[in-house]
C-alpha cells in the first residue's frame, strides 16, 4: 500500500488523535509525559516562521547550485547533506535554525527530555535534506537502529508547511515499543507492522515553525504521494552530554545554562571535517 491510498481509506490518521501538539503554555513536564508514553510531541510555532522561510530559501539556492550536491549524496527523491555544508556565500541556513532551537522554549523541552540542562548537539548525526515528493510505499524505521542506539531523541523541522497528501512530510506509529523491532534487509521495520493497527499512526500537518521531537525508539516514516513537490528539513539530535560517546562528538556544539539562559559553552570539530566556520555561525546566531 502506498501512501495517498492509506491516507484515502484512513483519513483520520492526519488528525491528532492523541493531542501531542503542544504550545509555549504548556509545562515541559506536561509534554514529557506524553513523549514518554506516545515517542512523540509536536511543538506548535516553536520558532520564527519568518527565520524558517528564510532558511528555506538559502538551502533551495544551495541546492539549485548543482555543484554543491555530490553525486553520491543524491538521488531522484532528493539530496542530504551534513549541516556545516550548506552553505549560500557565507550564510549557513541550518546554522540559524539550530540557533533559533537553542534560544526558544522548546530547549526547555530538550533539557526536560534529557533530564539534564547541559546538552550537546551531535552534528555528526544532524542531517539538512532536500526531499522530492514521490510515490513511496508504507514502511517505518527507528532510529535506534538506523543512526545510533544510544541518542534518545531527534528533532525533525519542516522548513515550510507540510499538508498531508500534498507534500512530503514525516509521520509515526505512536505507543512506541521500549526495544528495537525486528527489520527487514534494508532496516525498515516492514508494512505489516506499520498497517497492523492504524488507529495507532499519525501523519501530521505542519505549519512553518512546527517542530515535531520523537523518541530512538519511535517507528516513523517519510511519506510520499507522488506531487513532485520540494521539501526542505533539518533532523538535529542531541543528548545529555554526560552520556555522550567520544566517538559521537565530531563535530558537536555544548550547551549549558549561564544565568539561566541556553548559552553555547563549547563547540569542537576536527580539521578533517571542516566545521570551524559553521560553528562559529551558530555561536554569533545564538549570542
Amino acid at each position: 500500500m502506498d501512501f495517498t491510498t492509506l491516507l484515502e481509506q484512513r483519513p483520520e490518521i492526519a488528525e491528532d488523535r492523541y493531542s501531542l501538539s503542544f504550545s509555549q503554555r504548556h509545562l515541559p513536564s506536561q509534554i514529557a509525559e506524553a513523549f514518554a508514553r506516545e515517542g512523540v510531541v509536536m511543538l506548535k510555532g516553536a520558532l520564527p516562521s519568518s527565520l524558517i522561510a528564510s532558511a528555506a530559501e538559502a538551502f533551495g539556492g544551495f541546492v539549485q547550485a548543482t555543484d554543491n550536491v555530490p553525486p553520491d549524496r543524491k538521488t531522484a527523491a532528493g539530496s542530504w547533506h551534513s549541516p556545516w555544508l550548506v552553505r549560500r556565500g557565507e550564510r549557513f541556513p541550518a546554522a540559524d535554525v539550530i540557533s533559533a532551537v537553542i534560544r526558544s522554549w522548546a530547549w526547555d523541552v530538550v533539557e526536560e527530555f534529557c533530564r539534564s540542562a547541559n546538552i550537546v548537539v551531535l552534528l555528526k548525526f544532524s542531517t539538512a535534506r532536500h526531499s522530492v515528493d514521490q510515490a513511496l510505499g508504507v514502511g517505518a524505521h527507528q532510529d535506534a537502529k538506523v543512526v545510533a542506539f544510544d541518542v534518545p531523541l531527534s528533532i525533525w523541522i519542516p522548513l515550510q508547511d507540510i499538508m498531508p497528501g500534498r507534500n512530503s512530510g514525516l509521520g509515526f506509529v505512536v505507543h512506541p515499543p521500549h526495544e528495537l523491532l525486528p527489520t527487514l534487509p534494508h532496516d525498515d521495520v516492514g508494512a505489516d507492522y506499520v498497517l497492523s493497527d492504524p488507529a495507532r499512526l499519525w501523519i501530521p500537518h505542519y505549519t512553518m515553525g512546527d517542530l515535531t521531537i520523537h523518541s530512538r525508539f519511535s517507528p516513523h516514516f517519510t511519506t510520499g504521494y507522488g506531487t513532485l513537490s520540494d521539501r526542505f528539513s533539518l533532523e538535529i539530535r542531541a543528548m545529555p552530554r554526560s552520556a555522550a560517546p567520544a566517538q559521537h562528538l565530531d563535530p558537536a556544539i555544548y550547551v549549558a545554562r549561564r544565568r539561566g539562559i541556553p548559552t553555547i559553552i563549547d563547540a569542537q570539530s576536527s580539521a578533517a571535517i571542516g566545521a570551524a566556520a559553521f560553528l562559529a555561525a551558530v555561536a554569533r546566531a545564538t549570542a
